[in-house]
């Protein structure tokens, strides 16, 4: 796959918070930076919130993975809404293109996103 087409298609990526591939979930790991991030939009203590969500990934730098990711833990099950949507971490933000270009999932996840589909199809229609 074309590592500058998937930058730019990353670049004109609009979600439609569908929620779909947070229902799907993976293997989400958050920096530190995520982590003060979503403790303090969510309004928990740093602790508490690291003992309740994620486990701590040894390693420098240190990160964290999310406990329950399929569904995320911070998709609402009833609206299909992110809770955490003015938070993102950053493998969030960075979904689906740029993950993937960074190994953070395979191929197959992006195509769970079906404005990534799209954009893909459009892509190659424009290709032929």
């Amino acid at each position: 796959m074309d590592v500058s087409l998937l930058e730019k298609l990353q670049l004109e990526f609009k979600c439609n918070q569908c929620g779909k591939c947070c229902a799907v979930g993976g293997d989400m790991l958050l920096s530190e930076g995520d982590v003060v991030r979503l403790v303090l939009d969510l309004d928990y203590g740093i602790m508490g919130f690291i003992n309740q969500f994620l486990v701590v990934v040894p390693g420098e730098p240190v990160q964290y993975r999310i406990k329950d990711t399929a569904p995320c833990v911070f998709l609402d099950k009833l609206s299909r809404q992110c809770q955490v949507h003015s938070c993102w971490p950053k493998a969030c933000l960075d979904y689906p293109f740029r993950l993937y270009l960074q190994g953070g999932c395979h191929f197959e996840d992006v195509l769970v996103c079906p404005v990534a589909v799209k954009m893909l199809e459009d892509h190659l229609k424009g290709a032929e």
